[in-house]
């Protein structure tokens, strides 16, 4: 029967006094009476009633009780049952709160469990224990969220394949040298001293290969998990040490590697590994790999369409110290002209690192880098048709100021690629302009005025040869100028794009990609080995200064033989006069003391060798400009006899171990992207924030749970991280 809003009042309030005045209790009085309602609901509505009066009496049921949840709130939920099968529906209760603001009694809990058959697991076991750098965590998660441990396991693998079906069958091997190992397995000391390891201890990885028996690597025989444990480790090596290198994996911070990959390698460990990648040549595979791999990863989060693909072009020169005489380059760092490594990095448009080539010695962007971006352009284009030669790539190289060599633009402008250069400052003259458009406000940044015009500049190597290419000349509010120099057409790029496409890259003088190399220790030089090969150029050299003084002797051949007659005549002198110096002595005022016989005999030789030169001096005046050029080149082609020929460094380890390194640094691109939503902040503080930070965890019996404590003197950044690890 359905009562009004006051018939059920009234009858809910008689209710309450006929129980008051029965003198039974509550239980006894449903017991002997017919009640309008049962027993459960007449406490709550006391409850009510007692709070709020008469309005609690009220029925609510006519405005329905039901939430809708939305398809993201039942997805949150049903993660949130997966991953905390072992806690009780009131700590998922809590969770679910305290994470996502979602309300649920501990029924409808229950009822999601049976829905989504995950009913509560009750661990049998678990174990705590305290983490010191339980940061590390994160990085290791970040590792295996993005899936690269997999195809890095997949390149390896194939590429022991290809190198153990290349080797010959059988490799006749003496074994180890009696002396070779002592009890602990390591090489003895007298093993090392022998003249054959000495002397191949640090040759050039094409030689060590050669009778390399591939079937003795570890690597032949470790399992999946392990390798993939391993190329973790290397990967966070930026982490446990200051400076990238495996030396300092014993040192007290080394330990964290417990935490980050499973197993607290040390140093002879992950040495030995490398090794065997080394003699593998696989690093090549690695940065091709890297290349597919995060080329599709980002296309993920990079979903705009751009007008054209742009890739910024910058080099890395990494000091060599050796005794020995390297391939050399200008070294930024300690400002001087030495043997070093350069490499030829590749990013993308937002400025992440793709792909990178290491080369001994200075790096000839001219060659070097077009030939690079065409590697990387057949990696990317593999799955799409060929591009036909007669169409020009939509892809534009922006490279810094190291590129703006009128060789270099002819090179680049010869290619199927775009460029954007920037000049130097000694290069901006306004002679060089010409077709000046109307000036134009910059549209995307701070103040300026644009001019698009066209320029002329001169090849330095080539006098006669005038390069002509479109400028975009920047005059900045607060005084100061630049040029671009690019072969991008109008059509595609204004004047504004064009600037925006190259200082998007370099907003502040390069910081950012500063800040990158120093976090991910891009300046570490690993371990090389050497090979003595002829030195190309200074052969070249040799030939050229030969034949010139071939040429000088033969125009100088007259003043020549007179110049030796005399010459033979001063040496005779010179002995004269050092036997005449020899018999006299200089006093304590610096006078020379000598009898008068001396004297004047000395006198005499002088002037004999003053009139000798004079006349030698006479003879060459007619030829004065032949014989300056004679001179230099004589004391130039005698400083480079030494050097025919040059040790060239291996480049196998080095490339090896940036692919991992370029891979840390689009972790932490890929952190700060998606974990704590583009937040400003510099690598090296990133990692500070996080790699320090306590914790615990515990061992259950299908996974690891991490706990981390929070910074509270940082509490806006833990906020962001928590945020984002609960997105992740």
């Amino acid at each position: 029967m359905n009562f009004t809003k006051t018939e059920r009042q009234e009858k809910i309030l008689k209710l309450f006094n006929d129980v008051e005045k029965s003198g039974l209790t509550v239980k006894e009085y449903f017991k002997s009476q017919h009640a309008p309602i049962g027993i459960a609901q007449y406490f709550r509505l006391k409850k009510n009633y007692a709070k709020q009066g008469v309005d609690g009496l009220e029925d609510q049921r006519h405005a329905g009780n039901a939430r809708e949840m939305t398809a993201e709130q039942i997805e949150l939920i049903h993660g949130t049952l997966s991953y905390n099968r072992h806690l009780t529906s009131q700590s998922l209760q809590q969770e679910l709160y305290n994470q996502w603001k979602i309300e649920l009694t501990r029924c409808r809990i229950d009822q999601f469990r049976q829905q989504f058959k995950l009913t509560r697991i009750k661990s049998k076991t678990k174990k705590q224990e305290i983490l010191q750098f339980a940061g590390i965590e994160i990085f290791s998660a970040l590792a295996q969220h993005v899936g690269i441990l997999e195809h890095w396991n997949t390149t390896i693998q194939k590429r022991l394949q290809k190198v153990m079906e290349a080797q010959p069958q059988k490799i006749k091997r003496d074994g180890d040298h009696i002396w070779a190992r002592n009890r602990n397995g390591t090489f003895s000391v007298r093993y090392n001293r022998l003249s054959k390891v000495r002397h191949t201890k640090f040759a050039s990885i094409t030689d060590k290969v050669k009778n390399k028996d591939f079937s003795r690597l570890s690597l032949s025989q470790i399992t999946v998990d392990v390798l993939n444990r391993k190329n973790l480790a290397v990967t966070l090596l930026p982490l446990v040490t200051n400076n990238g290198a495996t030396r300092n994996i014993n040192t007290p911070l080394g330990n964290a590697l417990q935490y980050g990959c499973g197993y607290n390698y040390k140093n002879a460990t992950i040495d030995k590994y490398l090794r065997e990648l080394k003699y593998l040549q696989v690093s090549e595979d690695l940065i091709d790999c890297n290349a597919r791999f995060w080329h599709q990863f980002w296309k993920r989060y990079d979903p705009q369409d751009h007008k054209v693909a742009c890739y910024y072009i910058d080099g890395n020169v990494k000091p060599l110290w050796s005794s020995k005489r390297c391939r050399k380059g200008k070294v930024t760092m300690p400002g001087r002209v030495m043997g070093c490594l350069e490499q030829v990095i590749i990013h993308d448009g937002p400025g992440r690192p793709m792909y990178l080539r290491t080369f001994s010695g200075n790096a000839d962007l001219r060659k070097n880098a077009l030939r690079t971006m065409d590697e990387l352009d057949a990696l990317l284009n593999e799955e799409q048709p060929p591009r036909t030669k007669k169409s020009r790539c939509s892809r534009v190289l922006i490279i810094d100021g190291a590129g703006n060599a009128v060789e270099t633009l002819r090179a680049f402008s010869a290619s199927e690629y775009y460029y954007i250069t920037i000049l130097d400052t000694n290069q901006i003259q306004s002679r060089k302009f010409k077709h000046l458009q109307i000036p134009q406000r910059y549209q995307h940044g701070p103040g300026a005025s644009l001019t698009d015009c066209r320029i002329e500049l001169i090849d330095s190597k080539e006098p006669k040869y005038i390069y002509e290419s479109r400028a975009i000349h920047v005059k900045w509010d607060n005084g100061k100028e630049c040029c671009l120099v690019t072969s991008i057409p109008e059509t595609i790029f204004d004047a504004s794009e064009v600037v925006k496409a190259y200082f998007d890259r370099w907003p502040y003088c390069e910081k950012q990609y500063a800040m990158m190399k120093a976090s991910t220790c891009f300046y570490q030089v690993v371990g090389y080995g050497k090979k003595l090969v002829p030195d190309e150029k200074m052969l070249e050299k040799i030939k050229n200064l030969q034949i010139d003084l071939r040429q000088l002797q033969t125009e100088l051949a007259v003043p020549l033989s007179q110049i030796t007659v005399e010459e033979k005549k001063l040496q005779a002198l010179f002995e004269k006069e050092r036997r005449l110096k020899e018999r006299s002595k200089i006093n304590k005022d610096g006078q020379r003391e000598q009898s008068q016989r001396n004297q004047k005999n000395l006198k005499s030789c002088q002037r004999d060798i003053g009139r000798i030169q004079r006349k030698i001096t006479t003879i060459e005046e007619p030829f004065k400009k032949q014989f300056n050029v004679l001179r230099k080149q004589s004391k130039e082609f005698a400083r480079i006899q030494g050097k025919r020929k040059v040790y060239h460094v291996d480049v196998e380890l080095d490339q090896l171990m940036t692919s991992f390194r370029l891979t840390f640094a689009n972790l932490l691109v890929f952190f700060v992207k998606e974990i704590l939503d583009n937040t400003p902040i510099e690598m090296n503080t990133l990692i500070q924030s996080i790699l320090f930070l306590f914790g615990k965890f515990e061992h259950l019996p299908d996974r690891r749970k991490v706990y981390i404590n929070k910074n509270e003197k940082d509490p806006q950044f833990m906020k962001k991280l928590q945020k984002g690890l609960s997105r992740l």
